[in-house]
């Protein structure tokens, strides 16, 4: 079931995994598009607002992992959207390239949420994300000619081409996994950046956070947990202190 947590932007997934949908004129953008087997969400929730895929213009991407880009081709294929994502991010979610990350997530698995996560996304499909060939490429400071005309930032480290998008007319920031609210290792809930485990680099991602400073969102909607109401600059200092463990 879709919530709407925004004016006309809407939730889709679970705690453990959220995407998004923003309707701007009767036309969507996807943002985000979950696991392979979360697909089904879509078509429900858009009916639910009067709509169908085919008033999908486009799916942005804030990154090219399987648990955000899981359904973009299936939702590629059903509405002929234009699948977006930043140039650094192209040839991961083409299956060109490969997540290389800090360090294994065996490490992580004596924490029993991890255990938690690891079972929820194997079952959803994780691995089975299909790649997409045809994309279109963003780059940092783009104000998108698509539904919301999300601007661009710019901020790798858990991938290279990790990118949070802001309405700004609405005051909210698609953070993505630059920027979540609940560890996936030990379930713990603050703003942070992903554990090691999840990063290609924890270094680059931290200070890739000071990008996101003097933004003027009240709402940051995460890749995973809960949204942050409040200030952007404040989420930031939290994450910073905190690190990525």
């Amino acid at each position: 079931m879709a919530h709407e947590v925004a004016a006309r932007i809407y939730r889709l997934g679970a705690d453990l995994v959220n995407w998004f949908i923003v309707e701007d004129g009767g036309r969507f953008t996807v943002v985000d598009t979950g696991l392979p087997k979360q697909y089904e969400q879509l078509p429900a929730a858009l009916a639910k607002l009067g709509h169908t895929l085919n008033d999908v213009d486009a799916v942005l991407l804030t990154h090219a992992h399987g648990d955000h880009i899981g359904s973009a081709a299936q939702i590629k294929g059903a509405s002929g959207a234009v699948v977006h994502v930043h140039r650094a991010d192209a040839g991961l979610a083409q299956g060109n390239d490969r997540s290389d990350n800090e360090r294994s997530y065996v490490r992580d698995m004596y924490h029993p949420h991890s255990w938690k996560v690891l079972v929820f996304l194997l079952r959803n499909g994780v691995f089975k994300a299909p790649p997409v060939h045809e994309l279109a490429t963003f780059e940092h400071g783009e104000t998108l000619d698509i539904p919301g005309r999300p601007r661009v930032i710019h901020t790798p480290g858990h991938t290279d081409g990790s990118a949070c998008l802001e309405i700004t007319d609405r005051q909210v920031m698609f953070s993505g996994d630059a920027l979540v609210t609940l560890s996936m290792v030990t379930g713990e809930r603050t703003p942070r950046i992903m554990p090691r485990s999840f990063n290609k680099n924890s270094r680059q991602a931290l200070l890739s956070l000071n990008e996101l400073k003097g933004s003027r969102a009240e709402l940051v909607l995460p890749g995973h947990g809960e949204p942050w109401h409040g200030s952007v600059d404040a989420a930031v200092a939290l994450a910073q202190r905190t690190g990525p463990n």
